[in-house]
C-alpha cells in the first residue's frame, strides 16, 4: 500500500467513525424523554392519587415507554457502551422508583416534600444516562 492509499484509507476510517458517533446520539433522546416521563409520571402517581389517574397516567407511560422501545429497535447503530449504559441506567432507574413508590405511597401520600425531589432523584439516572450518551458521541 502507497502512503497515499494509506492516508485515504485513514480518512475514510475517520469518516466513517463520526457517521457512526453522530448516528448513535439517538440514545441522549431515549434517555432524556424517559427521564422526562419519569418525572412527570411520579409526580402525577405520588400527588394525585386517585385510580382514574393512577390508570391514565400508568397507560399514558406504557405508550411512551413503547413508543421508544420502537424508535430504539429501529435505530442502525448502537453507540459505544450502549448496552451497559442502559442496564446500569434501567437498573439505578428501578430501584429509585420502586423505593418512591412504596415509601411515599404508604408514608407520604401527597405530600410534594417527598414527591418533588423523589421525582427528581428517580429522572436523575435517565437524564444522566441521556448527558453521557451526548458526551461519548461527541468524543472522538
Amino acid at each position: 500500500m502507497r502512503k497515499d492509499e494509506a492516508l485515504d484509507a485513514l480518512e475514510q476510517a475517520e469518516a466513517v467513525g463520526t457517521r457512526a458517533r453522530s448516528r448513535g446520539r439517538w440514545y441522549t433522546v431515549y434517555a432524556a424523554v424517559f427521564g422526562v416521563a419519569t418525572l412527570a409520571l411520579v409526580l402525577v402517581l405520588g400527588l394525585f392519587p386517585s385510580p382514574p389517574v393512577i390508570i391514565a397516567s400508568t397507560v399514558g407511560f406504557g405508550v411512551v415507554t413503547a413508543a421508544m422501545t420502537a424508535f430504539a429497535v429501529r435505530q442502525p447503530v448502537h453507540p459505544r457502551g450502549h448496552a451497559a449504559l442502559h442496564l446500569w441506567t434501567m437498573g439505578v432507574w428501578g430501584v429509585l422508583y420502586t423505593t418512591t413508590l412504596f415509601v411515599g405511597m404508604y408514608a407520604f401520600p401527597q405530600d410534594p416534600a417527598w414527591w418533588v425531589p423523589a421525582a427528581l432523584a428517580c429522572a436523575a439516572a435517565p437524564l444522566a444516562a441521556a448527558y453521557l450518551s451526548l458526551r461519548r458521541s461527541r468524543s472522538a
